[in-house]
């Protein structure tokens, strides 16, 4: 931990990043171990987020701390997933899906209704019975309002991966939000 303070260049950034080590740590590598099953692989991927948090410190400093915990979680069980799968060599093959496909394919009147819901329970509720890759990703997007480049970078995925699966994930919410007749029929 006290080699990323180096990182920093203020020392209000430098006790903020403490503070968050401090608060976290525990249950940082409790995450990272329930799926790498290895305590020192865990400790390397408390480490390993806690320098991936440092571009967004900016960011952490004004949330509060139920969303800080919510993007470090994030971070650190997709680091940890991406480890594991690597050390078990079980790599995903990327499907090549250009930018210009994906503009295509999204459906811009849906990305407006979803900015409209005020509440946020519902759609917490929707994300709740999405898959794990399909939730976080929605969250880091919308939430944490990270771009696909910075959400491929915490994932470890490519951008055009990243778009895909916000494809996808933005899709199955909609079937979601539509078999409830959330929007209202047209």
């Amino acid at each position: 931990m006290f080699h990323c303070l180096n990182l920093l260049d203020t020392e209000e950034e430098k006790d903020f990043l403490r503070e968050l080590f401090e608060t976290y740590k525990d249950e940082m590598a409790y995450t990272a171990y329930v799926i790498l099953e290895n305590k020192q692989d865990a400790e390397d991927m408390v480490q390993d987020t806690i320098v991936a948090l440092i571009p967004y410190l900016h960011r952490m400093k004004e949330e509060p701390p139920e969303k800080n915990w919510n993007f470090i979680v994030t971070i650190i069980k997709n680091m940890s997933f991406n480890r594991y799968k690597k050390k078990k060599r079980q790599f995903e093959r990327e499907l090549p899906i250009t930018e210009e496909i994906l503009r295509d394919m999204v459906n811009v009147e849906f990305d407006a209704k979803v900015l409209q819901i005020e509440q946020r329970t519902v759609l917490m509720h929707f994300l709740g019975r999405m898959s794990e890759t399909y939730k976080d990703v929605l969250l880091l997007r919308y939430y944490h309002g990270l771009s696909t480049a910075e959400i491929g970078k915490l994932l470890g995925k490519s951008q055009d991966t990243v778009r895909h699966i916000i494809y996808r994930a933005k899709k199955k919410l909609q079937s979601m939000m539509e078999e409830e007749d959330l929007f209202g029929s047209s």
